[in-house]
């Protein structure tokens, strides 16, 4: 095996790429990341890590706009995010000034996929170590989307998904749990599988919403640590109802 996973261009004999499995170990130890489509809105919820004492909280941000209308959020190495991001951003400016309308969100996950895969076949590099989520509203319409890439290259439609650090555990959540839902209930979902694999806590997670307004907006600690509080709240009464009543003696 040791010949075949030095070099990106070069197959192993039963079909592998090791590098690009490499890629997707990277995107495994990653961050948790979830997104969650509902009715009117779309969310983004990723896993935040502790900030050193003199860091500056505001200059680490994980969840990013590419255009108005379209956000990324992604889990892997945060260098090749921020060259995947810069690409997709001008991409976006190219495409407005060029067409005089906005990209819709399957044309720039297209172009991310392409550029991910453009890199799984070219000697001298090696692919991104980065798996996105891209959520937002088409131009001229209501609908909002999700799709999912991986450093292969691959990317797909979805209507809730996870990446990252215990991404199976999210997924299952969300499979047991999803419903179209609208407003703060698709907040409330994404939060709750988060949730799962995530200390409580505001300070642990960063939501962003964006509504048919198309603008995206990042949901402060306070807000996060309400509807926390909500979940758990819910859960103990839920459990409580559970128990059997006491019998009268």
């Amino acid at each position: 095996m040791a010949r075949y996973d030095r070099a990106i261009t070069v197959f192993s004999p039963d079909g592998h790429l090791f590098q690009v499995e490499y890629a997707l170990e990277a995107v495994r130890k990653g961050n948790a990341a979830v997104g969650v489509r509902g009715v009117d809105n779309v969310v983004l919820g990723v896993e935040k890590k502790s900030t050193a004492k003199l860091q500056d909280s505001r200059s680490v941000r994980k969840i990013v706009n590419l255009d108005n209308h379209i956000a990324l959020a992604c889990a892997g190495l945060k260098a090749d995010a921020r060259v995947l991001i810069n690409k997709a951003r001008i991409e976006c400016q190219s495409h407005r000034l060029t067409v005089e309308d906005p990209v819709t969100v399957e044309y720039i996950t297209r172009y991310i996929a392409g550029l991910q895969q453009k890199y799984t076949q070219s000697g001298g590099v090696r692919p991104f170590g980065l798996s996105t989520l891209i959520v937002g509203f088409d131009p001229h319409t209501d609908v909002p989307s999700l799709y999912q890439t991986d450093p292969s290259g691959t990317f797909s439609a979805w209507k809730a998904n996870a990446t990252g650090r215990n991404s199976n555990s999210m997924r299952e959540f969300l499979e047991k749990n999803y419903k179209e839902t609208s407003g703060q209930e698709t907040v409330k979902l994404a939060i709750r599988a988060l949730l799962e694999v995530v200390e409580s806590g505001g300070k642990n997670i960063e939501i962003a919403v964006m509504g048919k307004d198309k603008v995206l907006r990042q949901l402060e600690e306070a807000e996060i640590d309400i509807i926390v509080a909500e979940i758990e709240a819910e859960k103990a009464a839920a459990e409580a109802a559970k128990k059997p009543a006491p019998k009268d003696t």
